[in-house]
């Protein structure tokens, strides 16, 4: 109570003419929609977009964050600051020193119990006494306005105010936060859309981070006959502002036409990479081969109409334009005929085995996830409740999951980050993928199947499965693809309706595929005629033993499945395939 007292005290003596603020209690509110949660910095929890929720501060390092963030603010004596999004005042506090006592400070809040929890969390005498600081607490963006301009007179011969947003604060009340910033943004000419796209060779910067896809869309940029420029870095190692800068420069001195990624690599989760190409009206395109929800749940920022992206699963399209993205097309998977081909006799010798899979166990994967998330008995308690409910009818939300397992609200899942949340959701996904592939891959076991993957495999499976290490996707996986008699295929649970890398590769490499039912598959092979699938793990066996049984039948499903490939679905088709939209919509 110090702190509120102390905090209290302060804000009652302030002169408060320019203030907007409801009344004062006499003690702590008890309060409704907030969470506050202790700890070595404290934070707190609020709801944000379709009631997930957001955390406002780091719980370990929000003064390093408020210092990072204050240092960006835009700082002139002569113009008014206003600070949008008050949290519990780190930025604020790391603000004043760098702020002349003359300029005006305008901090303004939509939710009052943010305001109650911030005058019981850190000591803000120093902000509430500061003569010059304006405090603008109104759940209504329309009377915050008015009294912005008529009380205050910013915009209106008080100056045009420089904006300066809290981002936590503004993701978790975007459309409040929105209309403030458009009452006082100058307005600005929105130059003409690149016509860039429009001529026959284009430069494409691709930003690559060794990620699988990066490689081969190059090769099919210029196979097109385009001028592919790859910037590399390392996504684990390497800073990414430094990331930032050096794409940036790039754009300096390779002027491209387009800017190629896969699964938003080497964008900042603030989104300034997007607001620059924005301004320069560069067209960028991120290709989705991972969940596009769970990775773009972390990324901030404008959505231009000149960011496309590129899902390989259509029921991703809906919720990716829930997020703000108007350019969002289907794009299914493809391969390289340039890697995946039919190799010789003597490449094969060593891989010859009558079935196998190709896989990670995935169990250091969901182990890696759950570390990162609360360790209480009861958390893990409600992951495994939430796993096996997602498996038992998969492919939902995680906040129409938690929703119907009664667990929206509960104070575990309300204190989880935003990056936690994303941890939650693809640890359930995976741990119900993992649970889906041994149930289907234990059917093999009459055949002595040999899976080449990780160790966790052996934690799962014994003889008479063959464990094998894992092995290199470019230099390995041909030749064991056209190696084994029946390559099995078991398809993440990410994937509602599209199918996986391997229904493109193993065809390409003149293998036979076993693959799970996808409603995408019809529109990529023919089943029974270019690749054999089944509906159910029960009815794996007798189809193994089929095609085991039947080489000859093998290998005419080979050869056809492997010229509808080489016709339709190689990166370029898929590159040409994309250009032709962009240049249709952009």
């Amino acid at each position: 109570m110090k702190i509120w007292d102390a905090n209290l005290q302060a804000l009652k003596a302030r002169d408060r003419a320019g203030d907007l603020l409801p009344d004062l209690p006499a003690g702590p509110p008890a309060a409704h929609r907030v969470t506050l949660v202790p700890g070595p910095c404290p934070t707190l929890q609020v709801p944000g977009a379709k009631g997930r929720p957001v955390t406002l501060h780091s719980p370990r390092e929000a003064w390093k964050e408020a210092e990072a963030l204050a240092a960006r603010a835009p700082v002139t004596p002569s113009r008014p600051l206003l600070a949008l999004g008050l949290g519990l005042g780190y930025h604020l506090l790391k603000l004043l020193p760098r702020l002349a006592p003359e300029q005006p400070l305008v901090v303004v809040e939509q939710d009052p119990e943010i305001l109650w929890a911030a005058l019981q969390s850190l000591d803000l005498t120093p902000l509430l006494a500061r003569p010059r600081t304006v405090l603008v607490v109104h759940p209504d963006a329309l009377q915050t306005v008015s009294h912005l301009q008529t009380r205050l007179h910013l915009g209106n011969g008080g100056g045009v105010p420089l904006l300066w947003g809290h981002p936590a604060s503004l993701r978790a009340a975007n459309g409040f936060y929105e209309e403030v910033i458009a009452a006082f943004q100058t307005p600005r000419a929105v130059p003409p859309r690149s016509c860039g796209l429009k001529k026959e060779s284009l430069r494409v910067l691709v930003v690559n981070s060794d990620y699988f896809l990066i490689p081969e869309a190059s090769r099919a940029f210029k196979q097109l006959g385009h001028e592919p420029e790859i910037i590399t870095f390392d996504k684990r190692r390497d800073n990414p502002e430094e990331v930032l800068h050096r794409i940036l420069q790039r754009v300096v001195d390779f002027p491209p036409d387009l800017v190629f990624t896969a699964n938003h690599l080497g964008f900042d989760r603030e989104g300034l990479l997007a607001e620059a190409l924005n301004r320069l009206r560069l067209p960028s395109v991120s290709w989705y081969v991972d969940s596009p929800a769970i990775i773009l749940n972390l990324y901030a920022g404008p959505k231009s109409d000149l960011s496309s992206i590129f899902v390989w699963d259509p029921t991703y399209v809906p919720e990716v334009k829930a997020l703000g993205f108007t350019q969002v097309f289907t794009l299914p998977l493809a391969t390289d005929p340039g890697v995946f081909y039919p190799r010789p006799g003597a490449e094969l010798s060593r891989w010859r085995t009558p079935v196998s899979f190709v896989g990670n166990s995935l169990i250091g994967s969901v182990a890696a996830k759950l570390e990162r998330l609360p360790s209480s008995p009861e958390f893990l308690e409600m992951f495994r409740q939430l796993q096996e409910a997602f498996q038992a009818h998969p492919f939902r939300r995680l906040d129409l999951l938690l929703a119907e397992q009664g667990l929206a609200e509960h104070p575990l899942i309300r204190q989880l980050t935003i990056n936690q949340w994303t941890d939650l959701e693809a640890g359930i996904i995976w741990a119900a993928t993992r649970n889906y592939r041994l149930k289907c891959v234990r059917q093999l076991a009459p055949f002595k199947p040999t899976i080449y993957g990780d160790s966790g495999w052996g934690e799962m499976v014994a003889a008479p499965f063959r464990l094998r290490s894992e092995v290199n996707y470019y230099s390995d996986l041909p030749a064991i693809y056209g190696a084994t008699a029946v390559n099995f295929n078991a398809t993440s649970m990410q994937m509602k309706a599209a199918v996986n890398q391997r229904v493109f590769d193993v065809p390409a490499a003149g293998g036979f595929l076993l693959t799970d039912f996808k409603e995408q598959l019809t529109e990529v092979l023919e089943p029974g005629k270019e690749t054999v699938c089944y509906h159910h793990p029960e009815e794996i066996p007798g189809l193994a033993r089929f095609y085991l049984d039947r080489p000859e039948a093998r290998r005419r499903i080979v050869e056809r499945g492997r010229a509808r490939i080489l016709r339709e679905h190689t990166y370029r088709h898929r590159i040409q395939e994309m250009l032709a939209v962009l240049r249709r919509n952009i």
